[in-house]
């Protein structure tokens, strides 16, 4: 029958398309690489709903931890399928207004330019394929709210003589307006589906959706309207209102009743059209409304409070008008109503959340801590603070980066102030969770070749752990932030005590970089000093850059090993591009540890201890190797000491959001 492919295949539309048209007889090609953990942490991570297609689907469904944003390795994928691919859904995207506001760039570049990326795949590879693309009401701006609207005790309702009172239709513009940033780049996304369907004649639809919603959805605090309140009243999280006194209006749509509508566009297809969906006067409610609901269904009364303020770009009334996608296709009709969109939450997601119900009450009131004492902060810690569990929490909490206050800013640079146990902690943890994990060990020719190049430093202040693996680095937490480390936490110790734990807790590991006759050497130094440590692959560097199809390849085939710890040695900066361009690909840690390889081989010497501990061992290493590391050690040492003490003493301020996103992968291996 061909193949369907879905970006955002995890997430709530994306997995219930992908088992709709796997059930259909379709094979399905899903591309999803959990960004949503990255955009709303742990809680919103949609590891187990991809977990759950794999083994619900077997063969008729092939994951591929892609970013859209990476045009290479997207149109390599797209080319394997070609005109095998009869249908497009488009659902991957970044969701949030309050987000978008904090990461402007990366906002835009998944929403419009990995649109952009998703259209020309499609128009080069696969031309007469549908193309379906999730936008949002919020293409509107906050035009709806100059509608005239009506106070009622507990919603807002449209004046019943006005041409919107049935809904807001397609005609509504979305010019002069205020949108968020959120809403700019789903505008931006929105025009270029319609313009490919226009200027092209590819059959593209643009479905501006209300609040879609359903069982399958990883709520959180700032996306996912109905999931996040019902599973705070289940479980006793305090939910908060912001703005309106609770009386917004929103129509909610559950995911099967937009996936039967794409269904319908599927079969009869047209070129560059636009469809409001939503509820519409079938399935809406206010917040108070919903909160009654919850309270109804759950039995229990739930804890909220409110806030004055609401978010920029809100709604205070949304209806979607259906009658424009009705008249196209008649057979469609909406089976949720609000009430049982929320009871099959409910029912569905009880058992999910228990033994996550007590961690989630935990981080909630961690972060409250956290938020009230942000006022003592400094300038710098304000800018990564997050919330730190107490000790006598589960170790799973500790180990996750979005609960961590470690991060602080040395030249723009997020290095974790951690010692090994902690690292090795988190590290563990995720090979446990079977979830990406992105690690470097720097020093400071790490830290200024992000500081001397605003897309590195991007990709840098994306890890999930920077350690301070030179002496100077771990001097510089103590010097800015008084974190009183008393040792660095070297790669090449790191490597070992990783693979210690890794050998105990029976974990594989996974080694690239370097030569074929280092990696032997190495395999066989680590067998030896951990018996019980098993290494599931090995792959030497080429040298060189890889083609997107190569990326792939090198991605499946580590995947394929069984690894669930993968050590990078690729040599600074290499081996961090390699890091952050494959760990979207690969659901384990990835850990960038430099000369680690040659030393454990014994294929180069290390500086003796003494040189260690006072920060000579760039000194060593220079006059072993000086025609290759003079620029290093003679130019950037002293541009670190000088950079590093303006900072200290206030003379130069230093952000971490200073940074701009890549522009293209680079794809060394």
């Amino acid at each position: 029958m061909g193949v369907v492919l879905i970006t955002g295949s995890a997430g709530l539309i994306g997995s219930e398309a992908t088992q709709f048209f796997a059930a259909q007889g379709f094979d399905v090609v899903g591309i999803d690489n959990n960004m949503r953990r990255a955009f709303f942490g742990a809680e919103a991570s949609t590891e187990w709903q991809r977990q759950f297609l794999i083994q619900k689907l077997g063969s008729r469904y092939r994951h591929f931890d892609l970013d859209i944003r990476a045009t290479g390795t997207l149109e390599a994928l797209f080319k394997k399928y070609g005109n095998e691919l009869k249908l497009i859904i488009h659902t991957a995207a970044q969701p949030s207004h309050d987000w978008a506001a904090r990461d402007p760039h990366t906002d835009f570049s998944v929403n419009a330019d990995g649109t952009l990326n998703m259209l020309e795949a499609t128009r080069k590879y696969a031309p007469e394929a549908a193309f379906i693309f999730t936008s949002t009401n919020k293409v509107y701006g906050d035009t709806p709210n100059r509608l005239p609207l009506i106070e009622l005790a507990k919603r807002w309702e449209i004046d019943p003589s006005h041409p919107y009172a049935n809904g807001i239709g397609e005609d509504m513009s979305i010019d002069q307006t205020l949108h968020s940033l959120f809403g700019a780049s789903k505008v931006a996304a929105d025009v270029l589906v319609q313009e490919y369907g226009r200027y092209f004649g590819m059959k593209t639809a643009c479905f501006r959706g209300g609040c879609l919603t359903g069982p399958n959805h990883s709520g959180t605090q700032l996306h996912g309207f109905l999931a996040y309140l019902m599973k705070c009243a289940a479980t006793g999280m305090p939910y908060k209102v912001f703005g309106y006194q609770g009386k917004q209006v929103r129509d909610n749509i559950h995911s099967a009743d937009l996936i039967a509508a794409f269904a319908e566009f599927f079969q009869a297809p047209r070129s560059g059209e636009v469809y409001n969906l939503g509820g519409g006067r079938f399935s809406n409610c206010s917040m108070l409304e919903a909160i009654e609901m919850c309270e109804e269904i759950t039995g229990q009364p739930m804890p909220w409070s409110y806030e004055e303020q609401n978010r920029t770009g809100d709604h205070i009334w949304y209806v979607s008008d259906l009658s424009k996608f009705q008249s196209h296709y008649p057979n469609w009709q909406l089976r949720y109503d609000v009430k049982a969109i929320l009871r099959e939450i409910y029912e569905v997601g009880v058992e999910r959340w228990k033994p996550r119900a007590q961690a989630a009450i935990l981080g909630a009131q961690v972060s409250r801590l956290s938020f009230a004492s942000a006022s003592q902060a400094t300038s710098v810690e304000r800018e990564s603070a997050q919330a730190t569990p107490s000790q006598g929490e589960p170790s799973l909490l500790r180990a996750l980066p979005e609960l961590s206050k470690t991060k602080k800013n040395v030249l723009g640079i997020g290095v974790d102030a951690v010692n090994y146990a902690e690292a090795v902690e988190q590290i563990i943890a995720a090979a446990k969770m079977k979830t990406s994990f992105s690690l470097s060990a720097l020093a400071v020719h790490g830290v200024m070749t992000g500081v001397l190049d605003r897309a590195h430093s991007y990709r840098l202040n994306h890890f999930d752990l920077i350690v301070p693996d030179g002496q100077p680095v771990r001097w510089a937490l103590n010097l800015l932030h008084k974190t009183e480390l008393r040792d660095r936490v070297y790669g090449p110790n790191l490597m070992l005590r990783t693979c210690e734990q890794a050998a105990q807790e029976g974990l594989p590991i996974y080694l690239y970089g370097s030569t074929a006759e280092t990696l032997d050497q190495l395999g066989h130094n680590l067998r030896e000093r951990f018996p019980n440590l098993v290494i599931a692959g090995v792959q030497p560097s080429r040298f060189r850059q890889l083609s997107a199809e190569e990326k792939l390849e090198v991605a499946a085939q580590i995947k394929a090993s069984g690894a669930a710890i993968t050590f990078v040695g690729l040599g600074c900066p290499r081996q961090e591009v390699f890091v952050y361009e494959f760990r979207a690909a690969l659901p384990m840690p990835l850990l960038a540890v430099g000369a680690a390889f040659d030393f454990h081989a014994g294929t180069v010497a290390q500086a003796p201890p003494f040189m260690q501990r006072n920060g000579l061992e760039w000194c060593y290493r220079l006059l072993h190797e000086p025609r290759r590391l003079w620029q290093r050690y003679v130019l950037l040492n002293p541009l670190y000491v000088t950079m590093l003490l303006l900072q200290a003493v206030g003379l130069k301020q230093f952000n971490l959001r200073d940074t701009t996103p890549p522009s293209q992968e680079l794809r060394f291996g």
